[in-house]
């Protein structure tokens, strides 16, 4: 086309409307199809108007009507009107649309278009009135308002009572949003989630009672299975080629086109969202087609045998199913899930789970004897079973007959029994519920030896009646009852954690525990170990609740444990225990009591095996993050507080950490907790303290400087290409200093770009805290800000103390913490307290403030927690406020969204506030270093 013809008018067309000067109107209507734009006049009848007898945007819309008119016209579409022109498939119209005079739905209301963005919101609400009923909406909110009743336009649009709103790309099936109205079943809840998130690419916030919604990078596969249907009645067998999703039905794969899986959490009411990875069903069918010609016997071409397939459904006949059950289904079932499996009785296949039988006698630290597993009248020693599975992936019987065994029931009979001596069993004292689980009944049955066992475990849920000793405070009922779990543990002689949230009062339930073992007549001490900021606060304590109880802080240069060892309590120090271990060792102590105890949690570390070798007859742990990093610190945890529960790490190694950290195995999680269960007593403030304010967190974003960015950038880019090949020279171990001095000097640039470019790049963070600090104390606030940095501790104070505002800050050099703590509690003059993060974020009690400014974030989110909860604790009267300032489009950006990602592990074992990201891989290297 040349210019000439681009720009010629187009032939005059005649209107079919009965006046060409009358008003159009542009009207939405609804059918089956979805909703499409036709013209009108006033009256709401049909009409064709011309283009050319119109302005503006009425003139735009009904000429690119008349062009898709036209287009149409050479088109069939054999189910939608043909001349019905549908939003969706034009999305364009919308903008033009927005300038219309006359723009009516099908009752002739005007319609409008509003600023801003809608947001979409799922709720799901269980049911008042039914059991296990869970009621399904979709809206969409807008400025304050929420919309239950709305019609998806286009992806990007929705019409709510006579509003157009624009909301962020739903996605294809926007057009479906209404069927996720919906009232289902909590059985039901995975696979409506599962489908939800797979066909709505963007929801802004999901609400389910108090579960919190988890979307991970972590990837499901897809397990390829093979599902036995039938004999048929010449004994030909039907198997059928699937996919299978955990904790899903069978069907589920073979019924929906799912991207997205939702794993459910209800102890710890976590709802995680993952990706789903699967291979071509095509590439399952070719293998199973290949290993069926495998054991398809060769014949006279008349006489062939041969298996049919119809889609993923095989029909093999009996002699060619036989050869493929026992040559080809063992190696097959290392890959492939079976179901159905029953119905191969036919072919001498037994899937029946066999019965186990012990005959048990206490050992050491363990039960000991044979265990044996009953085959409908076979009996085999258990570790006889275990060495044909893992040899054949099944159990050959001397009837002939094969029997296959689940792959979970294998692992977990592999969890609970160790092999002794001669194929004798052990079983540990702390499995004993499992195995019951196991075998469906009581081991204990008339044999004394599991009298005691089987009294504590039967105990737990039973409300003894401990009387409280005399303390100078009323427990609450949450630690009245914290108060009796320790006792408890206290008569059995096993150790525990108590694992409160933040600000809840574990150190006045253990002090609780120790008045009473003093009450009693304990002569011992009882040495209590914590951080060294922690000592005199322990001291002040004890004296404040328990005055009857004698002290010593063991600690500092002119320490001396003669004179400690005539105290009740010995306060000390991780350091000084590790220094002092020859010496500490040789003294049997009452009780040993780790407070924050996480400080043992690599198992490796010389504090750790300093701790594992003191002696005492009672142990307990405090600490509100008792799994930091990895399930690695539990078994460090345990290993202190009930040492024969795992046995060595590599059992634990594999048995639990790699099974649940690298293969997701829910049935090994399910396991773990259940076998911790009696021994951590975890409470969080929402659920126990009802008085206690509400915690409001929000981020503050802010954008870098031109300056600031051109360095962030120029540093950023530098340091990628450094570190790849670092890693490529030395591998990641070794080039972990180099990655840490990187990372480092990005958060610098990103919080206190000044700091790093001896003052010619300002920092835009700082002025935002600067402004929000005066307006935070000219409201009347006291206000804590946490940093990571000395140097912007100084440039902060500096700030402060030129607005003229009363402040104190604190670092770990500072030895008069108390004074300043003080004073700021104390004093209402004193505004605000500068402190770096890891000295405030352990024993300091700051009620006083009810604003917290988190200057730049640290990848262990447990730790701004605590730093958050020294004022969002017992005492608070007031909301507490939490600010975390980010600087977009830097590394601070990434550290959050790793926090998120890193925590979700420990929140199945333990519920945790939130889990660090300290050790980073290669893949988290590169995903923080990327750019923008």
């Amino acid at each position: 086309m040349n210019v000439f013809e681009r720009f010629k008018k187009e032939p005059t067309r005649l209107s079919t409307s009965n006046s060409s000067k009358e008003q159009v109107y542009f009207q939405l209507v609804e059918d089956e199809y979805g909703v499409y734009l036709q013209t009108v006049d006033r009256k709401g009848r049909p009409i064709e108007p011309l283009f050319q007898q119109h302005s503006g945007a009425d003139r735009q819309v009904l000429r690119l009507l008349e062009q898709i008119q036209d287009r149409n016209s050479f088109v069939i579409d054999w189910e939608k009107p043909a001349d019905h022109v549908y939003i969706s498939e034009y999305e364009y119209l919308i903008e033009s649309l927005k300038g219309v005079k006359r723009f009516v739905n099908a009752q002739m209301q005007p319609l409008q278009f509003v600023e801003g963005e809608g947001k979409l919101k799922l709720t799901l609400q269980n049911a008042a009135d039914k059991e296990n009923i869970v009621e399904s909406r979709v809206a969409v909110d807008l400025e304050g308002q929420s919309f239950a009743q709305f019609v998806p336009l286009t992806e990007n649009h929705l019409l709510a009572e006579q509003q157009i709103i624009q909301v962020a790309s739903v996605g294809g099936s926007f057009a479906s949003l209404h069927y996720f109205n919906s009232t289902l079943t909590t059985e039901e809840l995975p696979i409506f989630l599962s489908l939800f998130f797979s066909h709505v690419e963007q929801i802004d916030k999901i609400v389910y009672e108090s579960y919190r919604f988890v979307f991970s990078e972590e990837v499901v596969e897809a397990a390829p299975s093979l599902i036995f249907e039938k004999i048929d009645e010449d004994e030909s067998l039907l198997m059928r080629v699937g996919q299978v999703l955990p904790e899903l039905p069978i069907e589920v794969m073979q019924q929906f086109e799912l991207y997205k899986y939702v794993e459910i959490n209800d102890l710890e009411q976590v709802i995680t969202v993952k990706s789903i990875q699967q291979e071509p069903l095509t590439q399952h069918i070719q293998e199973i087609a290949e290993a069926i010609k495998n054991q398809t016997p060769k014949r006279k071409k008349k006489e062939q045998l041969e298996a049919v397939r119809n889609g993923t459904l095989f029909i093999i006949p009996k002699e060619i199913a036989a050869n493929f059950i026992y040559n080809e289904l063992p190696e097959l079932i290392l890959r492939y899930q079976l179901f159905g499996a029953e119905k191969l009785k036919s072919y001498k296949i037994s899937t029946v789970a066999p019965s186990v039988s012990m005959q048990l006698s206490h050992g050491i630290d363990y039960f000991e004897g044979d265990v044996t597993l009953d085959f409908d009248g076979e009996v085999m020693n258990l570790f006889d079973v275990l060495n044909q599975y893992r040899k054949n992936r099944y159990i050959q019987l001397s009837d002939g007959t094969h029997a296959i065994m689940n792959e979970k029931y294998i692992r977990r009979l592999e969890r609970l029994f160790n092999k002794g001596k001669d194929k004798k069993a052990e079983v540990s004292f702390f499995d004993l519920p499992l195995v019951e689980e196991l075998i469906d009944e009581k081991v204990t049955g008339t044999n004394a030896i599991f009298q005691r066992p089987r009294e504590f475990y039967e105990g737990l849920g039973e409300k003894k009646k401990y009387k409280l000793p005399k303390i100078n405070a009323k427990l609450r009922p949450y630690q009245k009852k914290g108060y009796k779990w320790l006792r408890y543990l206290h008569e059995y002689e096993l150790g525990g954690c108590l694992a409160d949230d933040m600000g809840l009062g574990k150190t006045l339930q253990a002090i609780a525990l120790l008045a009473w073992v003093y009450k009693e007549g304990e002569t011992k001490s009882s040495l209590i170990v914590m951080p060294r900021s922690l000592l005199y606060n322990w001291q002040r304590e004890v004296a404040k609740f328990a005055p009857q109880l004698s002290t010593y802080i063991y600690h500092g240069n002119d320490r001396d444990f003669e004179q400690a060892r005539q105290a009740q309590l010995i306060l000390t120090t991780y350091a000084i225990a590790r220094n002092d271990v020859e010496l500490l060792k040789e003294v049997p102590f009452s009780y040993l009591v780790l407070d924050e105890s996480q400080n043992i949690k690599n198992v490796n570390a010389l504090t750790t095996k300093a701790i594992m070798l003191l002696d005492s007859e009672y142990r307990l742990a405090l600490s509100g993050t008792p799994v930091e990093n990895n399930l690695g610190e539990l078994y460090s945890l345990f290993r202190f507080l009930n040492p024969s529960m795992f046995g060595t790490f590599n059992n634990y190694n594999r048995r639990y950490l790699t099974p649940i950290q690298k293969y997701g195995d829910k049935d090994a999680m399910r396991h773990l907790r259940k076998k911790i269960y009696p021994f951590v007593l975890r409470r969080l403030k929402k659920n126990v303290l009802k008085d206690l304010p509400d915690k409001i967190e929000q981020t503050l974003y802010v954008d870098m400087s031109a300056a600031q960015e051109k360095l962030y950038e120029q540093r950023r880019q530098f340091y990628q290409t450094a570190i790849k090949s670092e890693i490529a020279t030395k591998g990641i171990n070794n080039s972990q200093f180099f990655i840490f001095q990187a990372l480092n000097e990005l958060r610098q640039i990103a919080s206190i770009p000044d700091h790093v470019s001896d003052g010619k790049v300002e920092s835009p963070k700082r002025e935002m805290l600067q402004q929000q600090l005066l307006d935070s104390v000219a409201n009347g606030h006291k206000a804590l800000v946490f940093t990571n940095y000395l140097a912007a501790v100084d440039r902060i104070s500096q700030v402060v103390e030129e607005a003229g505002i009363d402040y104190v800050s604190m670092t770990g050099a500072t030895r008069n913490r108390q004074q300043l703590v003080d004073r700021f509690q104390n004093d209402p003059n004193c505004r605000v307290f500068i402190m770096t993060l890891k000295t405030g974020g352990t024993g300091l009690n700051l009620t006083a403030a009810d604003t917290i400014f988190i200057y730049d974030p640290w990848w262990n989110v447990a730790a701004e927690q605590q730093a958050i909860d020294r004022a969002h604790r017992i005492g608070q009267q007031n909301k507490v406020l939490a600010y975390k300032l980010i600087t977009q489009n830097t590394i601070e950006e990434k550290i959050m969204q790793l926090q998120e990602v890193k925590k979700e592990l420990f929140d199945n074992i333990i519920t945790t506030d939130g889990a660090a990201t300290k050790s980073l891989t290669e893949d988290d290297i590169n995903f923080i270093l990327g750019g923008v």
